[in-house]
């Protein structure tokens, strides 16, 4: 099952769930008005005296009389109870949308990769001169690892034979962008200066200078990146990840075997 698959399985228990909170804050609420509604509804009745009737040979005298002001009924302690039941049931309920929307968010941010720089994007690896300088005979063959995208280039002069460097533009940029995951189990090779191997700490997978399988448990050479000049820059695409050429590729003679002690011990 994908990443994408899970998150919003997630996401749709969430929102079930979510659902099923708010109507049991709905049905509790009505109880409670009508248990308040019939405490508050069983109060007495007040009865007025009527005037007596006046004396026929006497006119009594006019007074007005001050109708007394209705005191205002305090609140129960099953009210107060209601109000305050009220206010931590909103409190509950602001703080699970708060939580989902942040769960959301996240949620988007691991469906979508960043659309504006780094790994998932096309990256500038700088100038090309410069470079095929560093990574090249002038440099040691020296790889050259740039971290925002996750890969190592390395200079590259063989047949080119294979869909893993016609479609990555290898032999015409004399490049190779290298993802730095092994493709066994997923940990990240570093690159060996005495054996000029790429070799993986984890279980001794190793791959030849141009990502190509020389050894261990990695069921093909090393996964890599496309790579296009723009005017004098080196332009990597790692929103695209070429597949590996297969176990038995050599494609480059000078870089077949190992060039001194290996780093991790077979």
């Amino acid at each position: 099952m994908s990443p994408g698959t899970i998150a919003l399985i997630v996401v749709a228990l969430s929102v079930a769930a979510w659902g099923l909170f708010m109507a049991n804050i709905a049905i509790r609420r009505e109880r409670k008005a009508a248990l308040a509604s019939a405490s508050g509804s069983g109060g007495g009745t007040t009865t007025v005296d009527a005037p007596k009737e006046a004396e026929p040979e006497k006119q009594p005298d006019v007074t007005v009389q001050k109708v007394p002001e209705k005191k205002k009924k305090p609140l129960t302690n099953e009210q107060l109870a209601v109000s305050r039941r009220q206010f931590l049931n909103r409190a509950w309920t602001g703080s699970f949308l708060t939580f989902l929307g942040f769960f959301g968010m996240g949620t988007l941010s691991f469906l979508w990769p960043k659309v504006l720089g780094g790994f998932g994007t096309e990256i500038n690896a700088g100038n090309y001169d410069d470079v095929l300088e560093q990574v090249g005979p002038a440099g040691g063959f020296a790889p050259l690892f740039i971290p925002e995208g996750r890969f190592w280039l390395t200079f590259y002069e063989g047949t080119g034979e294979g869909v893993a460097y016609e479609t990555t533009g290898a032999v015409d940029t004399k490049l190779v962008a290298l993802y730095r995951k092994c493709v066994h189990l997923g940990c990240s090779v570093p690159h060996c200066p005495t054996s000029s191997l790429f070799e993986c700490p984890c279980h001794g997978s190793k791959y030849r200078l141009n990502g190509e399988y020389y050894g261990g448990p990695a069921p093909r050479g090393l996964d890599r990146f496309p790579i296009v000049l723009s005017g004098s820059s080196v332009m990597v695409d790692t929103g695209t990840v070429v597949v590996g050429p297969p176990r038995g590729t050599n494609t480059w003679e000078q870089f077949a075997e190992p060039q001194g002690a290996f780093c991790v011990p077979v």
